[in-house]
């Protein structure tokens, strides 16, 4: 039965794994942020749990490069070596004034955290991020806390070092392990490989076409086809 069960798992993970990429160009990026971005609204809660993969910013690149050229890409990597970048922000909603009460970031930093492959991790403290690091942050922040309106005052910032005994970052949105990000009581899965970096697989049926992280057509049972 263990061997049965390890068999189904390396053949799911071989046909996610065995999609065509798509060319960074055309990836869908609503999808990419479906994919990547995680929302809480309940018990007077507001949360938004974001992880910014590179490919993220290659996506963006790609499709304009007068927006980010490749030379900003190249110097992100290299100032993000193995690290990962993740935005959170946090609180609920004050009805009698409708503005946004967000958690400071010192309750974001002590109750965020990665979970991969049974291991919990912790962000980077601030003191310990390269001064690059830092100046990054003072660009991209502004950025995304426009975007949030009255809930962007309360973004933060993390960065993750998640990786194997070699230093090579594990959190790839091309891997087949997925991974956790917690904040307090919640927790969102990344599926990956993310589905939206893929082609989209196809019904043998009627064409109708699903993410390529699914492996039978939900209405039909049959096994879908890589495009």
């Amino acid at each position: 039965m263990k061997n049965a069960l390890c068999l189904f798992v390396l053949l799911f993970s071989f046909s996610a794994l065995s999609q065509e990429r798509l060319a960074l160009k055309n990836v869908d990026q609503n999808k990419l942020l479906k994919d990547i971005v995680y929302t809480y609204n309940g018990n007077d809660q507001i949360t938004i749990l974001y992880w910014f993969p590179v490919v993220y910013w290659e996506i963006m690149s790609a499709k304009d490069p007068k927006i980010i050229t490749p030379e900003v890409i190249s110097q992100l990597k290299q100032m993000l070596g193995n690290k990962s970048i993740f935005f959170a922000v946090s609180g609920k909603l004050n009805t009698n004034t409708q503005l946004f009460e967000a958690k400071d970031e010192s309750y974001l930093r002590s109750n965020i955290s990665v979970v991969y492959n049974g291991k919990t991790y912790k962000p980077i403290a601030d003191a310990k991020l390269p001064e690059e690091l830092k100046m990054l942050n003072d660009y991209i922040k502004p950025m995304f806390s426009q975007m949030l309106g009255d809930m962007g005052s309360g973004l933060s910032i993390f960065y993750f070092e998640v990786v194997d005994n070699t230093g090579q970052n594990l959190l790839d949105p091309y891997s087949g392990l997925d991974y956790s990000l917690t904040l307090g009581a919640l927790k969102n899965t990344f599926h990956l490989p993310l589905p939206s970096l893929f082609k989209d697989s196809k019904c043998t049926n009627d064409g109708e076409l699903f993410p390529a992280n699914y492996e039978f057509c939900p209405y039909h049972g049959s096994k879908l086809i890589t495009q």
